[in-house]
């Protein structure tokens, strides 16, 4: 069971309600929390599926395949303004 968390930037007000602040693994995927320098957000996306077989999924932005992602992880910087995002509490479990 994977969890989510709100993290949120005192700095510049960024906030991500629902983020896996790194790597989190439920029953069916593995989620990465990835920073994409062009949107300039946190997003989580899918890097491993779990079946029969487990399979690498390729980290990209969901916004663009063109972006550049990079993996993050809290304690790391906001995509905003680089301060260091705060990690308000568990918000979701998922599955």
């Amino acid at each position: 069971m994977g969890s989510h968390y709100a993290l949120h930037c005192a700095a510049c007000g960024y906030s991500n309600p629902h983020s896996c602040a790194g790597v989190e693994s439920g029953m069916a995927v593995t989620l990465s929390t990835v920073h994409c320098g062009e949107c300039k957000r946190l997003y989580d996306v899918p890097v491993f599926k779990h079946g029969i077989e487990v399979a690498e999924v390729a980290m990209r932005c969901p916004k663009s395949a063109r972006h550049a992602v990079v993996a993050w992880q809290h304690p790391g910087p906001c995509p905003t303004c680089g301060a260091t995002l705060t990690k308000l509490g568990e918000s979701a479990l998922w599955d």
